[in-house]
C-alpha cells in the first residue's frame, strides 16, 4: 500500500487542527473527486456526529465542502469504489484510493453515516430521513440493515424523552445557532419526571424567537412527543414556517394545539398542504381557535379534514370569524369522510356567526356519530333546528351541549317543537347542559324540566339556567317542576331576576334529594327589604333538613349585608355543605365574626369564598383564630379586593394574618401518597443525562483500542486483558439503565402484594370491627341508662326497641371512613417515606456502579493505549477476578476519580489553550455542548444550569425603574408637597410592591431636604404644626381639626396625609391614625331615632335655611322645648341602633351649607370675617374627613330604586312630623343667637361642650 493512499499523521494532527477539538471525528477516508475532464483530485471525507466535511489532502489543509446529514437526499453506491450523495438537488461522487473490486471502504462509509443518523434519530427510518438509498449489490446492506432492525426493535437505550437533547444539538448544527443548556436540562428532567408527552412552547418563551426554531425542529424526527402546543403565543413567521416543516415530517405528532396565534388564512392554507404532503401523520387532535382564519380559511383546512386516513377526535373552530358558509364547507368534508362519524368525540364552533342555513353542519349532527362533547355557544344558530338533528343522531352518546348566548327568537307566541322536549326526554348519556344567557321562554323552561324528569336513563345531569331572567313566570315553573326532576345533581339558576319569589323555589328545590350544587346569587339586587328575611329563611330552612344532600351553595354578588348573618348562624351545626361562596354580600366585620364562630364547631365546610365583603383586619384576626380549631376546611380563595384595602393601612399586620391562615390550610391538607414512578424517572433523568455522553466516549476509545490490538496481533497484552476491556464495555452500556431496571425489581415486589400495604389494610379492617363493637356497647349502655332515668317512659319494650334501633342506624361508621383515614392518610406517609428510601437504595447503587464503571473504563482505555503506541502497560489492568476480589473503600474512590478528573480536565484546557488556529469553524463551537470530563454530584446534577437571560439587562431595567421613581418625587416635591408627605408615600408604596421607589425614597430624603427649598404646603387646611399669632381662633380651630381627624379610620388618614402636614407625630398618634374608632361610650341627650330605623341621607339641598347649633350660648336650658320635639307616644330606644360611625348616620352639613348659614334670617344677619373663616374650616374639614371616607371605603352598596321607593312610602307622614321639629329647633337656636356677640363666654373648652350637645341633638333628627 502507498504512502500516497493513507492518512499521514501529520494530515491528522492539520485536520484537528482546521476543525477544532470540540469536532469529534468517526471517520476519516481518503478519496479521489473528479475535477476537470479526467483528472481527479484527493479529498478527505471526515465524518463528525452531525456534518460531513470535504477537506483537501494537502498539509495545512482547509475544509473545502461541509454538509449537514439532513442536507443528504440520496446515497448511491453502483461500484464498489464509489460513492455518490445527493445534497440539495447536486451530486457528488467520490471514489476510493484502492482497488476498484474493494467495496470495504464504501461500505464502511455508508455506515458510518447510518450510525450516526441513528444515533441521533433512533426511532425513525433511515428511509425517512434519506429518501433514496441504492447500494448494489443488495448484500452491501446487510450491516445496515441490523443496525436498523437493532434500533427500531428497541434494544437500544435512546436516552431522556426519546434523545430530544441529541436531537436539538444536532438542529443547533443545522440551524447554525447556539446550544442551550437549559432547555436540554429542562426536557431531560422536567418533562421525564412527569412523562409528559407534550412539548407547550410557553415554557421557553424567554428565549428569542430564534431560539425557538431549534426546539420546535426537534420534533421533526422526535418519537416521545405526541403533542405540540403553542397556544397564546406571538411566534415569528421564520417559526411558524418550522412548524409547518414538523407536521409535514413528523411520524408521531398526534395533538396540535395552534389556538390564538394570530395566523390567518394564509397560515390555513399552508398548514392545509404540510398535512396532504404528509400521509403517515397519526394526527388526533387539532386545534386552530382564537385565530381569525374566515370562510377562506375553513375551505382550506376542509380538504385534508376530509381526507383525514384514520379521522380526527376532536376539532375546535372556536371564534374563528366563520359564517354559514365556511361552517358548511367543513361539515361536508366531516360527512364526507366515512371515519369521522366513528372518532369526532369533540366538536366547538363557539363565537362563530351561525345565523344563516348551516344545513349541512344539521345533516352530520343528524348521522349517528360518538360526539360526546358539542359547543355551539354565541352562535345565533336555530335552537330548534339544533335539537331536531341532535335528536336523531346525537341521543346516545353526546354529554357535554353547550347552547349558552342563543336566543329562541322575538316570537314569544310561538310554540315549541316536538323534538325539543323529545331530546331531554330520549337522551342517554347527558350530563352537562347549559342553557344561560338564551332568554329561554317559559314553555322552552318547562319543557326542558318536563323532559328530564321524565328520563330515567340518566343522572348526574349538571343544568346552567343562569342570566335568562325567568322572573315571576319562571319561578312558577320551577317551583312547581323541580322537586320532580331527579336527574339532577347541579343546578345554576342564578341572576334571573327571582327576587321575593326565590324563598318558594328554594323550598321547592329542598324537596329534590338529587341536586347537590345550588347557586343562586345576583337574584336579590332589586328585592324589597321585607322579602329577603323569607327568602334567607328558606335558604336556611334548606340546609337545617335531616335529609338535606346539598353539598354546594353559592349566594354571591347578593348584597345581603346583615340578612346574611342567619345563613352564617345556621353554618355551625350544618351536616351537609361542603362548600359555600358567599363573596360579594357585604357582610363586614360582623359577618366575619359569625363566619368564625360558626367554623369552630363546623366540620364539614371544606371551601369557603368570601371576597368582597368589607371585611378588615379585625375580621380576619377572628377567621385566622377560628381556623386554629377547625380541621375541615382545605381551600380559602385569598380574598384579593378586601386584603388590598387592608395592605394600604397596615400591611405588615394583614401579611401576618393571611400567613396564619394559609398555614392553617396547609396543616388541614390531607397528606396525599405519591407514585413513586415519578421520582424513578426523576432520578433516572440526572443520570442519563449527564452520564450517557462521557460513558459513551469512553466506549467508543475503549473499544477502539481494543479492536486496534486484535487486529495487529501484539504479543504485549493477553486475551484475558481484552475480554476484561470488552466485558466492561457491556456493563458500560448496561449501568445506563440500571436504575430502571431497579425501579422494575421494586414494582415487581408491589405488584406481587406489598406486606405494607397488607398489614395497613388489615389493621384497617380489625380497627373497623372494634370500632362497631365499641359503638354497639355503647348504645347499649346509653338505653340502659335512660330506662334507669326515666322508668316510667321505657317501661314499655316497643319504645326501648324503637330507640335502640334509631341509636344502633346512626352509630354505623362506614369502613370505608377507617380505610382511607389508616391506608390513604395514615398509610400514605409510611409509603412515602419507604418509597424515599427505595429510591435513596436505587441512586445509591446507581451512582456507585457508575463511578466504577467510568474508573475502569478510564483506567483501561489507558492501558490499552499505551500498549498500541508500543510503550508497554504503567500499570497491569485488573483481571474480572482480581477487580471483584478488590475491597475499596468510597473514600479512596472518590479521591481518585477527582485525581483522574482534574487531569483530563487539565489536558483539555491545555489543547485548548494551544491551538490558535484560525480555520477553525467557531460557529461550530457554539452549537455543540461543552461537556466537562468530570462527572457532577447528584446534588450538582440537580442545579438547573444558569438561564441565557442576561443579568445586565435585568439590571439595566432595574436602573430605569429607579430613575423613573426619582423623578416621579421631584415632580411630588416641586408641586409644593412637603418630604415628610413624601415619607408617607412612600411607605404607602410600599405596601403595593414598590420597592425600587421606596428604597429611594427612603435614602435620599434627606439629601433632597438639603438641595430643595421647603415648599409651602398648597392645602386647604391650616398647617397644624405652627401657632398662628394673629387668630387665636384661627389655632383654635386647627386644634378641632385635630381632633377630628383621629376620629376617621386608619384609611382616610393615611389619604389625608398626602395633603397635610402632619409634623412631629409621635408613634402612638401614628397607631391611633391606624385604629378602628371605638363607638362612643354615651349618646347626646335629644336622639330621635324615628321608628327605630336611620334617617336616609339627603338627596336635595334644604328648602328653608337652618342656624348652627355651635353659635348657641353655654348657659342655655337644653331640655327646653323636650314637650314639643317628641311625639306624643313615641318612645326612645336606651341604646341606638345605628353607630354613629356609620355611612348613614347624620352629618351636621346635611342640614345646611355654609352659604345658608351666613343669609340665615335667625342668626342675625352676617358673619364676621373670623366667625365666617372659623364655619368655612369645619365645613372644609367635615367635607374632607368624608370624602377621604369615600374614597378609601369601598363603595357601600347603595339602596337600590325599588327598596328606597318603599321607604318613601313609609315615611311619608313621618317627615312631616320631622319637619315640624326641625323649626322647633331651628327658632329655639334662632333667637338665642341673636344675642350680642360680646355676652358669649371666651371659654372655649364650654363652647364646645355646649355645640357638641346641641349637634348630637340634631343628629337624633
Amino acid at each position: 500500500m502507498s504512502g500516497r493512499n493513507i492518512i499521514t499523521r501529520e494530515l491528522s494532527d492539520s485536520i484537528r487542527q482546521c476543525l477544532g477539538r470540540k469536532v469529534k471525528l468517526t471517520l476519516k477516508v481518503l478519496v479521489k473527486v473528479e475535477t476537470k475532464g479526467d483528472k481527479t483530485d484527493n479529498r478527505v471525507l471526515a465524518f463528525a456526529s452531525c456534518r460531513l466535511f470535504v477537506l483537501t489532502a494537502k498539509v495545512p489543509t482547509r475544509v473545502d465542502q461541509h454538509f449537514h446529514y439532513l442536507d443528504i437526499q440520496g446515497v448511491e453506491s453502483r461500484k464498489p469504489n464509489q460513492l455518490c450523495l445527493t445534497v440539495c438537488d447536486r451530486v457528488y461522487t467520490y471514489y476510493t484510493t484502492h482497488e476498484e473490486n474493494s467495496s470495504h471502504e464504501v461500505d464502511t462509509m455508508v455506515l458510518s453515516l447510518g450510525t450516526a443518523l441513528k444515533n441521533i434519530f433512533p426511532a425513525v427510518p433511515l428511509t425517512h430521513i434519506i429518501r433514496k438509498v441504492d447500494i448494489q449489490p443488495p448484500k452491501r446492506m446487510q450491516q445496515l440493515d441490523e443496525l436498523e432492525r437493532a434500533t427500531l426493535g428497541g434494544t437500544r437505550d435512546m436516552g431522556p424523552c426519546g434523545g430530544f437533547s441529541t436531537q436539538y444539538m444536532c438542529m443547533c448544527d443545522y440551524h447554525a445557532l447556539p446550544y442551550r443548556e437549559e432547555v436540554a436540562w429542562d426536557v431531560d428532567t422536567i418533562y421525564l419526571s412527569h412523562d409528559t408527552r407534550e412539548l407547550y412552547l410557553h415554557d421557553f418563551d424567554y428565549l428569542e424567537q430564534k431560539d425557538l426554531i431549534p426546539i420546535i425542529s426537534a420534533l421533526e424526527y422526535n418519537t416521545w412527543f405526541r403533542k405540540l402546543r403553542a397556544s397564546h403565543s406571538k411566534l415569528s413567521h421564520e417559526a411558524i414556517e418550522r412548524i409547518l416543516h414538523v407536521v409535514s415530517k413528523s411520524l408521531s405528532l398526534e395533538e396540535i394545539y395552534l389556538d390564538n396565534i394570530g395566523a390567518k388564512a394564509e397560515f390555513a392554507n399552508k398548514l392545509s398542504l404540510a398535512l396532504l404532503s404528509n400521509s403517515n401523520i397519526p394526527l388526533q387532535k387539532l386545534d386552530l381557535s382564537h385565530n381569525p382564519i374566515e370562510d377562506k380559511g375553513a375551505v382550506h383546512i376542509s380538504n385534508p379534514i376530509g381526507r383525514q386516513a384514520k379521522g380526527l377526535s376532536h376539532l375546535n373552530l372556536s371564534l374563528c370569524g366563520l359564517t354559514g358558509k365556511g361552517v358548511n364547507m367543513l361539515a361536508h368534508s366531516l360527512s364526507v369522510n366515512k371515519y369521522m362519524c366513528q372518532t369526532l368525540t369533540f366538536l366547538s364552533l363557539a363565537g362563530n356567526s351561525l345565523r344563516d342555513d348551516v344545513n349541512n353542519l344539521y345533516n352530520f349532527l343528524a348521522q349517528p356519530n360518538t360526539l360526546k362533547t358539542l359547543d355551539l355557544s354565541a352562535t345565533e344558530c336555530a335552537i330548534d333546528a339544533v335539537f331536531g338533528a341532535l335528536l336523531r343522531g346525537c341521543t346516545s352518546s353526546l354529554a357535554h351541549l353547550n347552547l349558552s348566548r342563543n336566543s329562541f327568537g322575538s316570537k314569544k307566541t310561538r310554540e315549541m317543537l316536538p323534538s325539543f322536549k323529545q331530546y331531554f326526554t330520549s337522551t342517554l348519556a347527558l350530563k352537562t347542559l347549559t342553557l344561560s344567557q338564551c332568554k329561554l321562554p317559559a314553555d322552552a323552561l318547562k319543557n326542558v324540566l318536563l323532559g328530564l324528569a321524565c328520563n330515567e336513563n340518566i343522572s348526574e345531569v349538571d343544568l346552567d339556567l343562569s342570566s335568562n331572567q325567568l322572573g315571576g313566570t319562571g319561578a312558577q315553573i320551577l317551583e312547581s317542576c323541580i322537586h320532580g326532576v331527579r336527574c339532577l345533581s347541579a343546578l345554576d339558576i342564578s341572576d334571573n331576576g327571582l327576587e321575593a319569589q326565590l324563598g318558594p323555589v328554594v323550598a321547592a328545590i329542598s324537596k329534590n334529594k338529587s341536586i347537590r350544587k345550588l347557586s343562586i346569587g345576583r337574584n336579590l339586587n332589586n328585592i324589597k327589604s321585607k322579602h329577603v328575611y323569607h327568602v334567607m329563611e328558606s335558604v336556611v330552612q334548606m340546609i337545617q333538613e335531616e335529609d338535606c344532600v346539598l353539598e354546594s351553595l353559592s349566594i354571591n354578588d347578593s348584597r345581603l349585608k346583615t340578612d346574611l348573618h342567619n345563613l352564617l348562624n345556621a353554618l355551625g351545626s350544618n351536616h351537609c355543605l361542603q362548600s359555600l361562596d358567599i363573596s360579594g354580600n357585604y357582610m363586614g366585620d360582623s359577618g366575619a365574626r359569625l363566619l368564625a364562630k360558626a367554623l369552630q364547631i363546623n366540620s364539614k365546610l371544606q371551601y369557603i369564598s368570601y371576597d368582597r365583603n368589607n371585611v378588615t383586619l379585625q375580621g380576619y384576626s377572628d377567621i385566622a383564630y377560628a381556623l386554629q380549631s377547625n380541621y375541615s376546611v382545605k381551600f380559602l380563595p385569598f380574598p384579593v379586593h378586601d386584603a388590598l384595602l387592608c395592605m394600604k393601612t397596615a400591611p405588615e399586620r394583614t401579611e401576618n394574618l393571611m400567613r396564619r391562615i394559609q398555614d392553617t390550610l396547609y396543616r388541614n391538607v390531607s397528606p396525599m401518597k405519591y407514585s413513586n414512578g415519578q421520582a424513578f424517572r426523576l432520578q433516572q433523568g440526572f443520570l442519563l443525562s449527564s452520564t450517557q455522553q462521557q460513558v459513551d466516549r469512553l466506549v467508543l476509545q475503549t473499544g477502539e483500542a481494543v479492536r486496534t490490538l486484535r487486529r495487529s496481533g501484539s504479543d504485549l497484552v493477553g486475551a484475558n486483558s481484552l475480554q476484561w476491556a470488552e466485558g466492561l464495555i457491556t456493563d458500560a452500556d448496561s449501568s445506563k439503565q440500571l436504575i430502571s431496571h431497579l425501579h422494575d425489581v421494586v414494582l415487581r415486589r408491589d405488584e406481587a402484594g406489598n406486606p405494607i400495604e397488607t398489614k395497613l389494610h388489615q389493621i384497617s379492617s380489625d380497627l373497623h370491627t372494634v370500632i362497631t363493637n365499641y359503638l354497639q356497647d355503647t348504645v347499649e349502655s346509653m338505653v340502659r341508662s335512660a330506662q334507669d332515668k326515666c322508668p316510667n317512659v321505657l317501661s314499655e319494650e316497643k319504645v326501648v326497641d324503637d330507640v335502640r334501633a334509631a341509636c344502633l342506624a346512626k352509630s354505623q361508621l362506614s369502613s370505608q371512613l377507617v380505610e382511607t383515614a389508616i391506608v390513604e392518610q395514615a398509610g400514605s406517609v409510611i409509603l412515602n417515606k419507604v418509597n424515599e428510601v427505595n429510591l435513596a437504595i436505587a441512586s445509591t447503587v446507581s451512582d456507585r456502579v457508575i463511578d466504577e464503571v467510568v474508573d475502569s473504563l478510564s483506567k483501561t482505555c489507558k492501558n490499552l493505549q499505551n500498549l498500541q503506541s508500543g510503550e508497554g502497560p504503567r500499570k497491569r489492568a485488573s483481571t474480572g477476578t482480581e477487580m471483584g476480589s478488590r475491597e475499596r473503600g468510597s473514600s479512596e474512590s472518590s479521591t481518585r476519580s477527582e485525581r483522574s478528573d482534574t487531569v483530563s480536565q487539565g489536558d483539555d484546557t491545555t489543547s485548548q489553550k494551544s491551538d490558535p488556529s484560525p480555520l477553525k469553524l467557531e460557529y461550530l463551537n457554539l452549537a455543540t455542548p461543552q461537556l466537562a470530563s468530570k462527572r457532577k454530584s447528584l446534588h450538582g446534577r440537580k442545579l438547573r444550569p444558569q438561564s441565557v437571560v442576561d443579568y445586565a439587562d435585568v439590571h439595566a431595567a432595574l436602573k430605569h425603574r429607579t430613575s423613573v421613581g426619582r423623578s416621579s418625587a421631584e415632580n411630588f416635591l416641586s408641586e409644593g408637597n412637603s418630604t415628610d408627605s413624601l415619607e408617607i408615600l412612600c411607605r404607602s408604596s410600599e405596601s403595593l410592591g414598590m420597592d425600587t421607589i421606596i428604597h429611594w425614597g427612603k435614602e435620599d430624603i434627606l439629601t433632597y431636604r438639603e438641595e430643595l427649598p421647603m415648599p409651602r404646603p398648597q392645602s386647604s387646611l391650616p398647617n397644624i404644626g405652627h401657632r398662628s399669632q394673629d387668630s387665636p381662633h384661627k389655632e383654635c380651630m386647627s386644634k378641632g381639626i385635630i381632633s377630628g381627624l383621629t376620629d376617621v379610620d386608619s384609611s382616610q388618614s393615611t389619604r389625608a396625609a398626602k395633603s397635610v402636614t402632619l409634623p412631629n407625630y409621635s408613634k402612638e398618634k401614628a397607631e391611633s391614625l391606624d385604629s378602628v374608632s371605638e363607638l362612643p361610650s354615651s349618646c347626646g341627650q335629644l336622639q330621635h331615632l324615628g321608628k327605630a330605623r336611620p334617617r336616609r341621607v339627603k338627596t336635595r339641598a334644604p328648602t328653608r335655611p337652618m342656624g348652627r347649633a355651635d353659635l348657641v350660648e353655654e348657659d342655655h336650658d337644653i331640655s327646653e322645648g323636650v314637650d314639643t320635639f317628641f311625639r306624643p307616644g313615641s318612645s326612645t330606644p336606651t341604646t341606638p341602633l345605628i353607630s354613629p360611625d356609620s355611612e348613614n348616620s347624620p352629618r351636621l352639613l346635611k342640614y345646611g351649607s355654609t352659604s345658608s348659614v351666613e343669609s340665615s334670617p335667625h342668626t342675625g344677619g352676617a358673619r364676621t370675617g373670623s366667625e365666617r373663616g372659623s364655619i368655612e374650616s369645619l365645613t372644609r374639614s367635615d367635607s374632607l374627613a368624608r370624602s377621604e371616607s369615600d374614597v378609601t371605603r369601598e363603595s357601600p352598596r347603595p339602596r337600590t330604586k325599588s327598596r328606597d321607593t318603599e321607604e318613601e312610602d313609609e315615611m311619608e307622614d313621618e317627615d312631616q312630623s320631622l319637619d315640624e321639629k326641625s323649626r322647633s329647633v331651628t327658632s329655639l337656636i334662632g333667637r338665642r343667637s341673636n344675642e350680642p356677640m360680646l355676652k358669649r363666654s371666651p371659654d372655649m373648652s364650654a363652647r364646645k361642650a355646649s355645640t357638641s350637645s346641641n349637634i348630637s341633638s340634631m343628629d337624633g333628627m
